[in-house]
C-alpha cells in the first residue's frame, strides 16, 4: 500500500531554521515541508530558493508552498491593494517554480463593508484577480477560508464554482470548515453540520492538499490534531485513500508535530 503523501506547516510550527526544518522531517519520515512566502520578506535570507533546492536535494524532503496573506487581499475594493496583492502572488508563484513545489496555497480575500453593492464589487474583485492568477506552472489551491463574518468565500458550493471557473485546485482545511460550521451568519437551521464532511463531497477531486490541525469549534487554534473536539477518526478512511498532500498545520513546535504526526499515521494504520 502506498504512504499518503504527509509533512508539516514550518511557520505554524515556529521553527525558522530551515537546515533544522528539513532535518526533523527527514527524521519523522515526512514527504515535505509547507514553507510560507510572506518568510521571504521578513526574513529575507532564511529560505531562499538556492538553500531551499539544497536541503532537497540533500534530507529527499520536498516541499509545498503557502503563498502571501499578510497585509494582502486579493479581493480588496481598492485597486492599488488589490494590485499589489495580485503581484506579490505572481512573484510567490514564481519562487514556487524555482523550489519545485508540488502545489501552491493561496486564500480567497475578505471584505469589510456589509452591503450588497461592496459586497459584489469584492467578488468581481476576486474574480479579476483569480483570471490573473490562472495558469501557473504550480497547481494552486484555493484554501476555504470562511472562519469569521469577513470572509468572502462561504460554502463548499461557492468555492467549487470560483476553483472550476478558474482551472485550479483546492486546500480544504479541516479546522476552518468546523468552525464555520457554527457561524452566526449560516441559515440556523444549518448551524453544526458536518462542514469538512461536505467540503470533501462537494470538492471531491478537486482537493489536491489538506491543512490538519484541530481547535475548540471556535477558534483557529491550530492545536495538533489529538487534542481538541474535531473527530477525525471519522475520516480515516478518506486521509486513507487521499491521494494528494496533507500538511499537519499545528502550532507548538516539535512536540506537537510528532504527536499529529504519529496521530495521523495511527488513523491511517500505515508505518513510519
Amino acid at each position: 500500500m502506498m504512504r499518503p503523501r504527509l509533512g508539516y506547516s514550518v511557520a505554524t510550527a515556529g521553527i525558522y531554521d530551515l537546515e533544522e526544518a528539513f532535518a526533523f522531517a527527514a527524521s519523522l519520515g515526512l514527504d515535505f515541508l509547507e514553507l510560507n512566502y510572506d518568510t521571504c520578506d521578513f526574513l529575507p535570507h532564511a529560505q531562499s530558493a538556492q538553500k531551499v533546492k539544497h536541503l532537497q536535494e540533500a534530507t529527499g524532503v520536498g516541499v509545498t508552498l503557502h503563498l502571501p496573506f499578510i497585509d494582502l487581499n486579493i479581493a480588496s475594493l481598492i485597486p492599488a491593494i488589490r494590485q499589489a496583492s495580485v503581484e506579490q502572488t505572481l512573484r510567490a508563484l514564481d519562487y514556487a517554480h524555482h523550489i519545485n513545489a508540488s502545489c501552491a496555497v493561496l486564500h480567497t480575500g475578505k471584505f469589510f463593508i456589509y452591503q450588497p453593492i461592496p459586497i459584489q464589487a469584492s467578488y468581481d474583485a476576486l474574480r479579476l484577480s483569480l483570471q490573473a492568477l490562472s495558469g501557473s506552472l504550480v497547481p494552486v489551491a484555493l484554501e476555504n477560508l470562511a472562519l469569521f463574518s469577513d470572509g468572502l468565500v462561504r460554502e463548499p458550493e461557492m468555492l467549487k464554482m470560483l476553483t472550476q471557473m478558474h482551472g485550479m485546485k483546492n486546500c480544504l482545511d479541516f479546522g476552518h470548515a468546523y468552525i464555520e460550521s457554527s457561524q452566526s451568519w449560516r441559515i440556523e437551521t444549518l448551524r453544526g453540520e458536518n462542514l469538512i464532511q461536505k467540503y470533501i463531497n462537494v470538492l471531491g477531486n478537486d482537493v489536491a492538499h489538506l491543512h490538519l490541525c484541530n481547535n475548540n469549534g471556535l477558534d483557529d487554534l491550530h492545536d495538533a490534531t489529538d487534542c481538541g473536539v474535531i473527530p477525525f477518526e471519522r475520516y480515516a478512511d478518506y486521509l486513507s485513500t487521499f491521494k494528494g498532500s496533507i500538511c499537519l498545520e499545528v502550532a507548538g513546535g516539535k512536540e506537537a508535530v510528532r504527536r499529529s504526526t504519529e496521530h495521523i499515521r495511527s488513523l491511517m494504520a500505515v508505518p513510519a
